[in-house]
């Protein structure tokens, strides 16, 4: 994954893109058709012969400045440490305390209490919790992992 810088000379606004939206501004432009997620070699390329096709979010403007990795060296991005039972981030106290910890401190305390947990599934598509559901249809009742987010996605 990338970052650009994109800056426009008449009103000033800036923003920072990531790879996605930088694929998705291409898109408006008819630069992507199908690929749902173009190689990164490929987005940078079309990005440096047509970027100055982009337009400004505030002014309409064409021809914005692009800086490819803009923000890579500016700051340093915080890992944020996930826990593997409630997907919730760890607080920074907990890792303090223990740098190699993997579930936070509620979690930890029902497991060492000797309560189970059923693994909650998640979306391959879009990350939402899947939900187990009648299927529709007449016969032998059916069950069906469904997508939560809105809006779903078709499995």
């Amino acid at each position: 994954m990338f970052s650009v810088e994109l800056e426009c000379s008449g009103c000033g606004w800036r923003t920072l893109c990531g790879q996605a939206e930088i694929v998705r501004r291409l898109r408006a432009l008819r630069l992507f058709r199908r690929a749902s997620d173009p190689p990164e070699e490929i987005v940078r390329e079309v990005l440096r012969s047509h970027g100055s096709q982009l337009t400004c979010d505030v002014c309409g403007k064409t021809g914005l400045a692009v800086r490819l990795d803009a923000a890579d060296g500016d700051a340093e991005w915080e890992q944020v440490v996930v826990c593997e039972i409630c997907r919730q981030p760890i607080p920074d106290e907990r890792l303090e305390f223990n740098p190699k910890a993997t579930r936070c401190a509620q979690c930890q305390d029902a497991t060492d209490r000797g309560q189970t947990f059923a693994e909650p599934e998640y979306c391959p598509k879009c990350g939402s919790l899947l939900e187990l559901r009648v299927s529709r249809g007449g016969g032998l009742t059916r069950y069906k992992m469904w997508c939560t987010g809105n809006p779903p996605c078709r499995l």
